[in-house]
């Protein structure tokens, strides 16, 4: 009776330690294509006044060598929520046509990069990729 206690209680902190588990996708994220096509992002946890998303950030687009840039600084530009372990979905606002893409990440644990992709485009132009890993 107590050694089947003692594993089920096991079993339950070993549950609950992986389904408790948080990925931390916080800090800066790029890709670069050549020379004349780069993007970055940067992701912190959620603050209270975000609290609805656990991760909010910035992000920068630059394409053709400078000429075209889609980058916000000043103001958080990505809202994400995690909705699977490691899956997180959400909004990006360009700020070069100020109108909201949903997008998905995908941390992949393995190489230690994020996937991402641009799931539904908003109406205007925009300086980011549609799919790219992000290292």
């Amino acid at each position: 009776m107590e050694k089947s206690r003692s594993y089920s209680t096991l079993l339950f902190l070993i549950f609950f330690s992986i389904n408790g588990y948080s990925q931390d996708i916080s800090g800066s994220w790029r890709w670069f294509e050549k020379e004349d096509q780069s993007f970055e992002i940067y992701l912190k946890k959620s603050t209270s006044e975000f609290s609805e998303f656990d991760f909010i950030g910035t992000h920068c687009g630059v394409a053709f060598n400078g000429d075209r840039m889609d980058c916000t600084y000043e103001s958080y530009s990505i809202f994400l929520k995690k909705i699977d372990q490691n899956v997180f979905v959400g909004k990006i606002t360009s700020a070069y046509s100020l109108t909201d893409f949903e997008i998905r990440l995908i941390y992949l644990e393995e190489s230690k990069k994020i996937l991402w992709e641009v799931t539904k485009e908003g109406p205007g132009l925009f300086y980011f990729p549609l799919k790219v890993v992000l290292n």
